[in-house]
């Protein structure tokens, strides 16, 4: 009876190591899968950093010459 006991105890033992695992486990997917809230800095400086690319987009659009202008055959008052 006693040898029945302590297998019996062993195998409880080995189950509680697992679940430690497995919950272990579980936490550690719960950490990755969970969402990164930047800091109202980091916001500001992305925010800054979208308005500045679109003002140089709109800039470039702005005072780029196109190459099928018709003006730009035409000699200016330069030439």
């Amino acid at each position: 009876m006693n040898l029945m006991m302590e297998e019996y105890l062993q195998d409880e033992h080995r189950r509680e190591i697992v679940r430690e695992i497995t919950g272990n486990r579980l936490q550690e997917q719960a950490y990755r899968s969970m969402v990164h809230r930047p800091n109202w800095f980091t916001r500001a400086m992305t925010r800054l950093g979208q308005w500045l690319i679109a003002r140089g987009e709109r800039l470039v659009q702005e005072y780029e010459v196109p190459a099928n202008c018709a003006a730009a055959s035409e000699p200016g008052f330069a030439h």
